[in-house]
């Protein structure tokens, strides 16, 4: 059965309630991009050609309500709320032992579609480090863990499968039968606020859910056992006033144990300075900031806010997943699809910060170190300095008005070093300008990028500059590309396959090292490289290549991988030396994200010449 997205199914249902939708209409009700419902809206065509209609003008539409309807009611018979993986694993979890049949047959579903989704939450329980599997014996379902074991795995599920719900409404309400979210939230921010104790949002829907679960387990009998409970008093006078709370407002008893399953979900909260842990990862931060320099050529070592933003952040993170309190990030699809080497970088980060803690991080908890990062990098850029020559008729006269006006161009700040006539003109090399500004027409400087001023350094002047300075920063991409390493029409089953086989013909051009694929499944482990809109770029977490070079696979048929549909592949070798020809690169990528027209016509191509037109957006010579 063909099943929508739950952010799918409310656009179809807006389409039921008016004639004509926009795109901005839809992105404000659902509180994402533009760009995240056009590729929605993709989504259900694939899945039901036609049934939603664009109009440059207008909108979107439907004219076929009779099939709006039938989906629609169809979402509502078999879910979200019964159908989905959560509430699967959630009816299996209510009982020591589960009848195939039966819980099929209630679901509405087959014992083979029943048993294709477990094999999917097996197969995700797996990638998550999750120990416990759902078993069948005797057409018999049951998991054998313990409680704390079974809340981690709702949790997990939960927030997982319903990330992409609004961060400032408790959609997850319908998740729970006998427990009130808002009722939970509300007391909860009281409490907190008593204790000054300041957490973010995210992190307040995070302990209201496992708030909520621990309730819900109660009142079905499934108290916590004796469990392993953070020894400092702090956290468990916390958690023993918040019980009572709890108690008192909502007329629930709990089992005595709960108050240290409550301890160590305040100490995932809450921070308690430690001046040896701090200073370890002060050394933490350091290294890996230096190996991000030599790995990317990013320098982040003299952003101190950044150090300090990261220091906070790897002690929250630590207390967090050791005490299994686990934080969502909502954002998560749109910063790896917007900022694609930042979060790269982040999960070079995260294998060194695993490494080192001995724990297993999420793509959750990766986006928010991409966040971090974004920040540095805009500061960085507002530093981002750069020598000017002007070539001018006025002599000196005219220093002080270019200087002020072109003091700062956007991120860059623009340093003048020196005005020239063209009777100096050979002096310029000597200066060593990153641009010429020339007040002259026709003038070109062997080595140097020249900008001939049209009105006197206007604002249009100062836009072209800008441009100007962008493409300077980088490097065209086509020498990272090669016809032998491209490879149209083929066919493979699984993403292993394509990833072997672009490997083996990287290692036959001696651009990658034998155990160049085992480096990229590694990869694949800690954060899959599918980012939507047909493609994915598997590469290694760190620059493990000899050259800089990246194979290319466009598939006949589309593979699955982790969940999404892929038809190009961009198998990336990365060298250890800088090279500004993968900025290039990686900008390329994240537009064809936001174009998936493109990505579509990419995804069809047979020839070389053909692709690199498509890819690089110009006419391209063999």
């Amino acid at each position: 059965m063909k099943v929508c997205s739950q952010r799918q199914l409310k656009i179809l249902k807006k389409l039921l309630d008016k004639e004509y939708v926009t795109t901005e209409m839809l992105s404000n009700y659902l509180h994402v991009s533009d760009r995240t419902i056009r590729n929605d809206i993709y989504g259900i065509n694939e899945l039901f050609p036609g049934l939603v209609i664009q109009s440059r003008t207008k909108g979107v539409y439907s004219d076929d309500l009779e099939s709006l309807l039938q989906i629609i009611g169809q979402s509502d018979a078999f879910g979200p709320k019964e159908y989905t993986e959560f509430n699967v694993l959630k009816q299996i979890l209510s009982t020591n032992h589960m009848d195939i049949y039966e819980f099929a047959d209630r679901l509405f579903m087959s014992d083979s579609s029943l048993t294709l989704m477990i094999r999917s939450i097996n197969q995700k329980l797996q990638s998550a480090s999750f120990k416990s599997r759902i078993r069948r014996k005797n057409n018999t379902l049951f998991i054998e863990c313990d409680e704390d074991e079974k809340r981690r795995l709702l949790f997990y599920f939960l927030m997982h499968e319903y990330n992409d719900h609004s961060i400032y409404r408790m959609d997850y309400q319908s998740m729970f039968s006998s427990v009130d979210l808002s009722s939970i939230r509300e007391i909860s921010i009281v409490f907190l606020k008593k204790h000054k104790i300041n957490i973010r949002d995210i992190e307040l829907i995070s302990f209201t859910i496992h708030v909520a679960l621990m309730i819900e387990r109660t009142i079905q009998g499934n108290s916590i056992g004796d469990i392993e409970t953070v020894e400092n008093t702090y956290y468990v006078g916390l958690a023993e006033e918040y019980l009572n709370l709890l108690s008192e407002k909502c007329s629930w008893s709990f089992n005595k144990n709960e108050v240290g399953y409550l301890a160590n979900l305040f100490a995932g909260k809450v921070l308690l300075e430690n001046s040896d842990q701090i200073s370890e990862l002060e050394t933490l931060v350091n290294r890996t900031l230096h190996d991000i320099k030599d790995a990317y050529g990013i320098d982040f070592l003299e952003d101190m806010e950044l150090k300090e933003k990261l220091l906070v952040h790897l002690v929250g993170l630590n207390n967090r997943v050791r005490h299994h309190a686990y934080l969502n990030n909502p954002m998560k699809e749109q910063i790896k699809i917007q900022f694609p080497i930042l979060f790269d970088i982040s999960v070079y980060m995260a294998d060194q910060i695993q490494e080192y803690f001995s724990i297993h991080l999420y793509e959750d908890e990766i986006s928010y170190l991409t966040l971090h990062l974004m920040g540095s990098l805009e500061r960085i850029k507002k530093k981002n300095s750069k020598k000017v020559v002007i070539l001018s008729p006025l002599g000196e006269s005219g220093f002080q008005y270019f200087s002020h006006r072109i003091q700062f161009i956007h991120e860059y700040k623009i340093n003048v070093i020196q005005i020239i006539s063209m009777q100096e003109i050979n002096s310029v090399y000597q200066l060593k300008p990153d641009l010429v500004l020339s007040f002259y027409d026709e003038v070109h400087i062997d080595g140097i990028p020249v900008y001939t001023v049209q009105n006197f350094l206007d604002n249009e002047d100062i836009e072209n500059i800008y441009s100007l300075l962008n493409v300077l920063n980088k490097e065209d991409c086509s020498i990272l590309f090669e016809e032998d390493l491209f490879f149209a029409g083929k066919n493979f089953a699984c993403e292993e396959d394509v990833i072997h086989f672009l490997c083996e013909k990287l290692k036959h051009k001696c651009y990658v090292q034998e155990d160049y694929e085992n480096l990229i499944l590694e990869r694949e482990k800690v954060a899959p490289t599918a980012y939507g809109n047909l493609f994915a770029i598997p590469h290694p977490i760190k620059r493990e290549g000899i050259a800089n070079k990246v194979a290319v696979c466009i598939l006949r048929k589309s593979i699955e991988w982790d969940s999404q549909k892929v038809k190009v592949i961009f198998l990336a070798s990365l060298a250890r030396k800088n090279n500004k020809n993968f900025e290039d690169f990686f900008a390329r990528l994240t537009d064809l994200l936001s174009d998936y027209q493109k990505a579509k016509k990419l995804s069809k191509v047979n020839t070389y010449k053909e692709f690199m037109e498509i890819f690089l957006d110009k006419k391209y010579s063999l």
